[in-house]
């Protein structure tokens, strides 16, 4: 039998020793735009979560004029962890698993088998395989049918693949047959596949695949007695980007400054830079000044350039979060590099919107900027944006709604005529901070610094 002091000792070890927060660093009130209870914050669209300006008022209409109210500043998103860190778990089957951090906590896998003790380590409904006979392994006192998960891809798929995966190697233990089951599903954020036909049959495929990253999948089932299993069945499939592709850098300049290992990234690549030409959305910007933007190129301020002059050859910037989805296996982590200052780094891609910061389909409008970084208001789950984790939204016409983003701390402006509050998409440029003229944190800031562009293979 499991010691459970053991593995709880070990996951308060893992976690930190606290309860509440896991160990984990908690952002503060200011980094994450986390609302004050009580306090109610007029917006200039209606759209609770819309402006995302913290920090000091400087040049930030939202935050000035919320203020002015007597309000706080706009709220963000509370992250509940670190993109890219691990901690530990208790799986389904009750052992010490780990899990990941992307925009959210992922599920719980289970370890490999350990042949030191008499448990079902890795949750196949199996104990001990692979394993030396351990006389001292008893079977179960209560005689649960065992769920058995088989894939037909195994472990390993690519996205547009479909996996196939069968129950029929579980069984009833003392001569019954299994009659019910029941599957679920974790899938990485944006991932759009289902079970078919249904949750509830022996075999079900699972697709298609239109997200990289982890997935796992829990069965469990009853035998004809009414009896549960006592612990579901879990598999695990890391799914890759198809095709598989060389290393590129991505960049026009030849540099990446996110998504930095090229060869754990093969297809998206995060590339700074400037541009003076307006709009990233619409389906009418396209490169203006040969490609030659770029902050480690010969054109940093950007002028002439638009914003896809910041992708190499054979790349675009990436068009709606499931073109991210589909690209990278870890979402919005990585975008921004571990040893990155906060609020230092903005990457947008194109991504239609109407309203709330809520990410919508083609033709929906270009309401605000959306990307990765750790730059911009924070995008919570109910944003329908898949794996992206920020926005600039402006509640202000020549605002792009984020303070730390604009002059004269930052080089993004969305300036336009009318609504331009709606139309950031539409509008947005990083053509301000010419020649470091604008400082933060007791650094210079030029037009091609605080980020700029995600950009995809073609």
């Amino acid at each position: 039998m499991r010691n459970s002091a053991w593995l709880a000792a070990v996951l308060l070890a893992a976690c930190g020793g606290s309860a509440s927060t896991g160990g984990r660093d908690v952002p503060s009130e200011a980094d994450a735009g986390i609302v004050i209870p009580g306090v109610d914050v007029a917006y200039g669209d209606g759209a609770p979560g819309d402006g995302g300006a913290d920090g000091a008022a400087d040049g930030a209409d939202a935050v000035t004029d919320a203020k002015a109210d007597g309000g706080e500043e706009p709220p963000g998103f509370d992250y509940p962890c670190t993109p890219m860190a691990f901690e530990a778990c208790v799986t389904a089957c009750g052992s010490a698993g780990q899990r990941k951090c992307l925009k959210e906590w992922g599920p719980c896998f289970p370890p490999q088998e350990f042949c030191g003790n008499c448990a079902d380590d890795d949750c196949d409904g199996l104990i001990n395989e692979g394993c030396v006979p351990n006389p001292k392994c008893e079977p179960p006192k209560i005689e649960c049918p065992v769920a058995i998960i088989t894939v037909s891809e195994g472990n390993e798929a690519w996205t547009k693949d479909t996996l196939h995966m069968t129950a029929a190697g579980s069984y009833a233990q003392g001569g019954g047959k299994v009659v019910k089951w029941a599957w679920t599903a974790k899938a990485p954020a944006g991932a759009s596949g289902k079970l078919l036909p249904s949750a509830d049959v022996e075999t079900v495929t699972f697709g298609p695949l239109d997200a990289a990253g982890s997935y796992l999948f829990e069965l469990d089932v009853w035998d004809d007695k009414g009896t549960k299993s006592c612990v579901p069945a879990v598999a695990s499939v890391n799914v890759k980007t198809w095709p598989p592709l060389e290393p590129e850098v991505g960049c026009a300049d030849g540099q990446r400054e996110g998504f930095l290992d090229s060869k754990a990234w093969p297809q998206i690549a995060a590339c700074a830079g400037a541009w003076d030409k307006p709009g990233i959305t619409p389906d009418g910007v396209v490169p203006t000044c040969g490609l030659a933007g770029g902050d480690d190129g010969a054109n940093p301020g950007g002028a002439g350039c638009s914003a896809p002059d910041l992708c190499a050859a054979g790349w675009h910037v990436c068009k709606g979060w499931q073109d991210v989805a589909s690209r990278s296996d870890t979402g919005c982590a990585g975008a921004t590099p571990p040893d990155a200052k906060q609020k230092s780094l903005f990457f947008a891609i194109r991504q239609p919107s109407e309203n709330h910061s809520v990410c919508g389909d083609w033709g929906d409008g270009f309401n605000d900027v959306f990307g990765c970084g750790n730059l911009g208001a924070g995008l919570g789950p109910d944003k329908g944006c898949g794996p992206l984790d920020r926005v600039l939204a402006s509640t202000q016409p020549n605002s792009c709604g984020f303070n730390e983003a604009m002059p004269n701390l930052g080089p993004w402006e969305c300036l336009g005529t009318g609504a331009s509050d709606l139309n950031e998409g539409a509008n947005v440029t990083k053509k301000a901070c010419q020649n470091a003229s604008c400082s933060y944190d007791g650094y210079p800031v030029g037009s091609s610094d605080k980020g700029g562009v995600l950009c995809c293979r073609d």
